[in-house]
């Protein structure tokens, strides 16, 4: 609630129709905006909360404190050598200094600092009303939201997802004027437009969303995706159950500010067909949701998702059942045309389907990959029969010239099984054709079998090697054909099904395979190092979505080192046991010492002196380094053991167990010795420490 000292902020973008996609990351930039400009300026605030639906977005931040706080801030100046005269008098550079600061010289001080001592001068600056701030940071908030395509609708050339026809700016009740896409903020917004477009004054923040509730329009999605549930689950509970599909839910809900569910039938002849293809028609055209009966079993029903209140439900049921019925028609029309012909008669159409103009068509991919498959195949000793695998990967693609596909490409792959269960194709197979696009996004589940697996790493690799080559790798937030997801995808199938296996000559040999046009292209001479970077990154994104921490995932995946791609199944175990001997207290210990070592080496780096390979024991003449040297050569086998079965936490264990060799040596070796033969050789020494763990661990990125 408001009071003397704080009060409720809220920002209203009204808009036309925003596209679904565009909602959510324009949400989490408005927050991450808001945040960003309330702490450069020093506004104290509470809760900063996010609405939208889809003709408005909507920012809320509570006990926003009326004034920002004072400001008091260390400047240095000059080198103090230059700050007086030989009669001890402020030069001209020490008054240029104070009066670019706004203050006199004799307000000036000494600070003095690791680099020497410097003019400095403590400016205190008072806060300001925030009312007056909020002219600057709304504004600031709008023009910052980023979108993958935005519109130019008015001559400011103010560029937005789309246009901009209402904006409320409030602190408390107060007004926050501004302009911005020649549209004057204010404090009234547009109700439900399917229904009211009148204007609706809200007269404070407490009241808006109460206000645009009154008014039908429920500005909290996750508020108004509930209420959608609740309204479908009570106009189907009488028959049976709706098919869930959360990903549908989602999008309804970005496409409604009310929702009303009506039931709706379609003719029972069209429940013939797939059931994914009833699916996706009812989904793609009308946003639709299938329905069960009580047993389980799919009904000639759907619920539609009526944007607004309750009224009007037969002439919206009637909309409904014409345009899908349409659209089951013509499905059901495709359908029987593809089960005319098999299809083994559609790869050879293939030949006539480009997929890129400088890589060539889908059929010549397909060959690709049948090459690619093969070779992962015999590589990796997957033991498909090669015969069985050559006969899977052929088919994979032939459901894309299908009518079906053409109308709906969701289908690629599920109606590709379907179609070969229906000719009497070996299941294994039929269901490759469908699995090798898993995973589908990066949550969604892997293939299932190994002749499936191996067609997708293939299909994957190919689209990447044969992108890459040609300089089509994403940049920025641009992504236009998808390759952060194939390799993501690569990347986890990989770490399930060849965690422990190198990757890196057999990806380079898939560069061999390409057409020679792209082989030529300038950009292939450096494609694989990219690649390969490039699905390291993959990689380092997986696993901090697993919950571990950006240094920890650096700290094992640096030690691949360039243009290696190996191992991937051990970076779960070697960071559980990471995080378990942090927990257990040790680490700290652990780490210091490597620091120390890092600290040395790069010390010496700099100084150029030599590190050699090869230890010279008749140069180590202190019994600690004497000690340290015999004490590594016993631990590095062991250690080489435990990595070799993955026995992560016990390599730790040895890390504890020369800690006291190595505090030994640090106290009774003195490491920079006059003798250079000396040094260099107890530097060695620690990096041959040091290098005992590199394969397993890159201690100098951990924090």
């Amino acid at each position: 609630m408001s009071n003397g000292n704080k009060r409720i902020a809220l920002l209203e973008i009204g808009t036309e129709e925003i596209p679904t996609l565009y909602i959510e990351p324009a949400l989490k930039q408005i927050e991450q905006i808001a945040l960003k400009e309330f702490a450069s300026s020093n506004i104290k605030h509470g809760l900063v909360k996010t609405f939208a639906t889809p003709r408005r977005l909507t920012l809320i931040v509570e006990n926003l404190s009326i004034k920002s706080e004072d400001k008091t801030e260390e400047i240095l100046g000059p080198s103090w050598k230059v700050a007086k005269d030989i009669n001890g008098q402020w030069t001209q550079t020490a008054k240029c200094f104070a009066a670019k600061n706004g203050t006199m010289s004799n307000r000036l001080d000494k600070k003095i600092t690791e680099k020497g001592e410097y003019l400095s001068f403590i400016k205190k600056t008072k806060g300001e009303k925030t009312e007056n701030l909020l002219t600057i940071i709304f504004p600031k908030i709008i023009s910052s939201i980023s979108f993958s395509k935005a519109m130019i609708w008015e001559g400011s050339g103010f560029k937005f997802a789309r246009p901009i026809r209402n904006i409320i700016a409030l602190f408390g009740k107060k007004i926050i004027k501004f302009k911005i896409a020649d549209v004057n903020s204010s404090n009234w917004t547009i109700g439900l437009h399917t229904y009211d477009r009148s204007k609706i004054k809200i007269d404070s923040p407490e009241n808006y969303i109460t206000v645009l509730k009154n008014n039908s329009v429920l500005v909290d999605q996750n508020a108004r995706r509930e209420q959608m549930k609740k309204s479908i689950w009570f106009v189907v509970k009488s028959i049976g159950s709706v098919v869930a599909d959360e990903a549908l839910v989602d999008e309804v809900n970005y496409l409604v500010e009310y929702a009303s569910a009506v039931l709706c039938y379609f003719d029972k002849k069209y429940l013939d067909l797939p059931l994914e293809v009833l699916t996706v028609c009812m989904k793609k055209s009308q946003k639709c949701f299938a329905v069960n009966d009580k047993s389980g079993k799919f009904l000639n029903c759907f619920i539609g998702v009526k944007n607004g209140v309750p009224t009007y439900l037969d002439m919206v049921k009637e909309g409904y059942e014409r345009v899908v019925t349409a659209r089951l028609a013509d499905a059901e029309f495709f359908y029987k045309n593809d089960l005319k012909s098999d299809l083994n008669a559609n790869i050879e159409k293939l030949k006539g389907v480009v997929f890129h103009k400088e890589i060539g068509t889908i059929y010549e991919k397909i060959e690709r990959i049948k090459k690619i498959a093969l070779l992962f195949n015999k590589e990796f000793n997957m033991q498909v029969d090669e015969k069985f695998l050559e006969r899977a990967v052929m088919l994979s693609k032939a459901d894309l010239v299908s009518e079906i596909v053409f109308e709906y490409p969701e289908l690629q792959g599920i109606i590709g099984k379907i179609y070969a269960l229906k000719s009497g194709v070996d299941a294994n197979i039929a269901e490759s054709i469908e699995q090798h696009y898993w995973p589908l996004s990066v949550s969604e589940k892997l293939p299932s079998n190994r002749l499936a697996s191996l067609i997708s790493l293939a299909d994957k690799i190919d689209t990447l090697v044969a992108n890459f080559s040609i300089g089509l790798e994403p940049s920025g937030s641009a992504d236009p054909y998808g390759l952060r997801r194939v390799g993501r995808g690569f990347v986890r199938i990989v770490m399930e099904i060849l965690p422990n296996k190198e990757l890196s000559s057999v990806i380079e040999k898939v560069f061999e395979f390409l057409p020679e046009n792209v082989k030529s292209n300038p950009k292939s001479k450096t494609a694989y190092e990219r690649l390969v970077n490039f699905l390291r990154q993959r990689v380092e994104g997986i696993l901090e979505s697993k919950g571990y921490s950006f240094d920890e995932v650096k700290s094992v995946v640096s030690v691949l080192g360039n243009n290696k791609f190996k191992d991937l199944g051990s970076f779960f175990s070697k960071l559980a046991a990471l995080k378990n001997t942090k927990q257990k207290g040790d680490f700290s210990s652990i780490f210091a010492v490597f620091k120390r070592i890092n600290n040395i080496l790069s010390q010496a780096r700099k100084q150029n002196i030599d590190v050699l390979v090869t230890i010279n024991e008749s140069l180590l003449v202190e019994d600690a380094e004497k000690k340290l040297f015999n004490c590594i050569k016993k631990t590095k086998t062991e250690v080489v053991e435990c990595i070799s079965q993955n026995k992560y936490v016990e390599v730790f264990d040895k890390f504890l167990e020369i800690k006291p060799s190595i505090d030994g040596f640090f106290e009774k070796v003195v490491v920079m010795s006059e003798d250079t033969k000396i040094k260099s050789n107890r530097i060695s020494l620690l990096n041959y420490t040091k290098s005992i763990f590199t394969e397993f661990l890159d201690f100098s990125v951990l924090k």
